[in-house]
This record gives structure tokens, sequence and C-alpha cells, in this order.
């Protein structure tokens, strides 16, 4: 296996970190993970290693103001940073690989920039995709003031930052996981209310218009998920076409850093194979 860590240019402003691990031999299919609010791609070194063992290249890029790409954290201007950096990824992965096909994965705000992505881009580089426990429905109602606050002030102090109230032991019942990433210097728990604001579009317009994602899609989500609720996952589900949805039991909200991921990683593998 051969690791590499680079630097895509998005702007003069940002620069987007993306690694890769490329099996030795035999590649077949190459995977871009698009991860979750507050954390950064090598988060899912575990899952790629599984997945480069089984021929398939990875590649994971950390988003616009999260791990080690620019940008402040937790912040936006629009959602359409995040499709970009989606598009830039794809580029990146095709001048290396010109004939693999790509499968698109994204967990949780990476799954709803994913589904966003498939949307409005329909881009043809997509083979198929995976979305994990996808930012649609959060389990607990989002407070009334909060909306308010947000509303309020959103165009006044865009920038303006808010503690995103994750309790980390809901992340998943492996103690380690949890225990590495409270210690993990790259993870961030901040929101902007410009962020908070473009999620929330994003949300209502991917319910909107999900059944134009045409390509074969997987969705998966653990039954209990305390973060995020399975049954916006379900809703986007019975939408789309050529959807399979799997909802894992006992598994919290990272269905691949739980004590089930065996489980997980098998259905991975045999969607994409």
């Amino acid at each position: 296996m051969k690791y590499v860590e680079n630097f895509i240019k998005k702007s003069r402003a940002h620069n987007l970190l993306i690694r890769s691990w490329i099996p030795s031999k035999n590649q077949n299919k190459n995977i871009l993970i698009i991860h979750g609010l507050g954390e950064h791609s090598g988060r899912y070194e575990d899952l790629a290693h599984f997945l480069v063992n089984k021929n398939f290249g990875v590649f994971a890029v950390d988003l616009i103001g999260h791990g080690r790409s620019s940008g402040r954290k937790g912040h936006i201007k629009s959602f359409e940073e995040y499709l970009d950096t989606v598009e830039l990824s794809l580029i990146y992965i095709r001048k290396k690989f010109l004939d693999i096909p790509i499968i698109l994965f994204g967990h949780s705000l990476g799954g709803l920039i994913s589904l966003k992505f498939l949307i409005d881009r329909e881009s043809k580089e997509i083979d198929r995709s995976i979305i994990s426990s996808p930012w649609i429905e959060t389990k607990v109602k989002i407070p009334g003031f909060l909306l308010i606050i947000h509303k309020i002030f959103k165009n006044i102090f865009p920038g303006m930052q808010l503690h995103n109230n994750l309790i980390t032991s809901h992340l998943s019942k492996d103690k380690d996981i949890v225990k590495k990433y409270e210690e993990d210097k790259l993870v961030h728990d901040r929101i902007s209310l410009n962020l908070f604001s473009e999620v929330l579009k994003t949300i209502d317009d991917v319910l909107e218009k999900s059944s134009r994602i045409k390509n074969d899609i997987l969705i998966y989500h653990g039954k209990d998920d305390m973060i995020i609720s399975y049954e916006g996952s379900k809703k986007i589900s019975n939408k789309i076409t050529n959807c399979k949805w799997i909802l894992f039991e006992n598994t919290y909200h990272e269905p691949h850093n739980d004590l089930e991921k065996s489980y997980v990683f098998k259905e991975i593998t045999n969607f994409i194979k």
C-alpha cells in the first residue's frame, strides 16, 4: 500500500488536504470520502485500510475549515464551496487514474454534501455512491430560540460561531474511538451561523429534489444514532429509485467506527465490488 498526502489549490485563499491510500496492485475502483462536521479525513484510516486490502483505492479530503485544510473552523460563505471541493477532488483523482470508476462516500454532513452534489452537479465521474448517517433530521429537535437567533444574526454576523453541542459518547460505543476523537487536535466543535443556515437550506433542497438522483446508491444508518435520526435517511431512500437502504441494529452515529463495523464494512464491500 502507498499512502500520500497532497494539497489541492481551491483558490488563492484556500488549500485542501487530500489523503490517498493506494493498493500495490489490482486496483479496480477508487472511493472518495467526504467527512462530517468538525472531523477530518484522517479519521477514516481504518476504513481506508480495509478497502485497500480489497484492492480499492481510497481518497479523503479535508473540507474547508476542517482538519489541515485552510479556512475558518466550521464556517463557509456558501454550500457551493463544499460542492466545489467534491468537484476538485474528483478532478484530482481522475487525472491520476483515467479509467478507474469512482465511488462517492459521504458521512453525516459529508452525506448531505454528497446528496446535494448528486442532485446539482450530476457528475458522470461518479459510478455509484454510499451515504452514511446523512445530516437530514437531527435526533433532538433544534431549539426554537436557536432558529430565532440564526434568522436575526445570520446576515449581520454570518461568521459568528456556536458550539456544535456534540456529545462525543454518542459517536460510537467503542470507547477507544471516542477517546481518540476527544484527544484529536485536528477535530473542532464549531459551527458558524452561516454554515448552520446553509445546512438548513440544503436539507430542504435535498428532501425536495432527491428523486432526481439516478445512479446506484447505498444509504445506511445506525438505529441507535442519538445525533442524527435514521428517519431522515429513510425519507431520502424512499425517494430514490436505485437505492439500497440498510438500518444497522444497535449502532451509533458512526457505523464505520462502531463495534459492529465488520458488518458495515462487509455491506460497503458488497455494494461497490
